[in-house]
């Protein structure tokens, strides 16, 4: 996977980023999703940072997530204000050379605390709570794990009592049943042609089994995009 990754990170964004994604409202819907992201960030699959223009700055924060905003029982801890930090990792170095070179293009993510690791998000290299948000976008598909990516990145965020937030836009089974036998049928031939994506998995099901209570959900292109916001149970 990470040398298939390697492979297709100088024409990527012409399939995430291009005239069909804009078509389908990706964008915006990126935008929408990210403006959710608060605190010390995660984004896993970082691919080519095609969300990274998409975040919300705040100021620095020195204590770390959940510190100092602690709640009673049945409470939750007010959001810090914006992204302080934003870490990224990828399993691909050419993905992560692209977005690397993103951000140093861009004036106003090129002086933003970002910084960018190789690893798998199966096996996080964070310990437990250690972010405010975890995001994820259009991967979950493509993962040869998901369930196993999932239950990581509720592993890695910070309790709902302190404001941790698990934000997806996923590929997913839809809720028009038309659409989804549709789905069912053509699932083996879109994964051969799209890199491997399987676009009919039932995310919601992936996140409550990885602990994650599901606060928000909305759906696009006839139901096979969703987006949700969870936090960890």
């Amino acid at each position: 996977m990470q040398q298939a990754y390697d492979k297709y990170s100088g024409t990527y964004d012409e399939l995430d980023g291009g005239a069909a994604a804009e078509a389908l409202g990706f964008p915006q819907l990126r935008q929408e999703l990210l403006r959710e992201a608060r605190g010390h960030v995660l984004e896993v699959a970082v691919g080519t940072g095609l969300n990274l223009p998409y975040y919300s700055w705040g100021p620095q924060r020195q204590e770390p997530p959940g510190q100092g905003q602690q709640k009673g029982p049945g409470q939750e801890a007010p959001a810090p204000s914006g992204v302080t930090a934003l870490e990224t990792v990828d399993l691909s170095p050419g993905m992560l050379a692209q977005a690397r070179r993103r951000v140093a293009a861009a004036e106003a993510l090129s002086s933003r605390p970002i910084s960018f690791t190789q690893a798998d998000v199966a096996a996080l290299p964070f310990p437990d709570s250690s972010f405010d948000s975890v995001v994820d976008t259009f991967s979950l598909c493509v993962f040869p794990d998901p369930q196993a990516a999932l239950n990581e990145m509720a592993r890695v965020v910070s309790p709902r009592s302190s404001g941790g937030r698990v934000l997806l836009l996923e590929h997913a089974r839809s809720d028009n049943p038309l659409l989804a036998a549709y789905q069912d049928a053509t699932a083996g031939p879109v994964a051969a042609l799209g890199k491997g994506c399987v676009w009919n998995q039932d995310v919601e099901g992936m996140a409550a089994r990885a602990g994650l209570e599901v606060l928000r959900s909305e759906r696009a292109a006839g139901g096979t995009v969703e987006l949700l916001v969870a936090a960890r149970r």
